[in-house]
């Protein structure tokens, strides 16, 4: 039987998608009536033992928190003296890192000329101003 060019499905093939869709969806809704009454059930029956040691739990959950708190922090500390470490070597040993920042240990080296200039300068004028008075 064609309508306009469109075909019709038969009674029989409209009744066997119907069942398997009931047969599908049932156990599906089924399923899923169970599980709800399975988390009712369990969270009725946990709810005193949840409110007697509520207090414990509430402790607890700080010190937990702050232990991740603590490890986080210490991983990100490692992690930042690490980098901090391998870029020291890196300008030290001469290599430049990303391709810029080279030469500082040659600038360390003339900061350090520079310094002991200072220094020995400073030197002199406290022997001179201790031999005035």
């Amino acid at each position: 039987m064609e309508v306009h060019g469109k075909q019709q499905a038969s009674g029989t093939k409209v009744v066997l998608a119907a069942m398997g869709g009931l047969a599908i969806g049932g156990s599906l809704v089924f399923l899923m009536g169970f599980s709800f009454l399975a988390s009712v059930t369990l969270m009725v029956l946990s709810s005193p033992l949840l409110l007697i040691f509520s207090p414990l739990l509430f402790f607890s959950g700080f010190v937990f928190v702050g232990a991740v708190v603590g490890f986080a922090v210490a991983g990100a500390m490692a992690l930042t003296g690490m980098s901090t470490l391998g870029w020291i070597f890196q300008e030290l040993g001469g290599t430049s890192l990303l391709g810029f920042g080279g030469g500082v240990a040659e600038r360390l080296k003339e900061q350090g000329k520079d310094w002991a200039g200072f220094l020995q300068h400073g030197k002199e004028q406290d022997v001179m101003i201790t031999s005035r008075g």
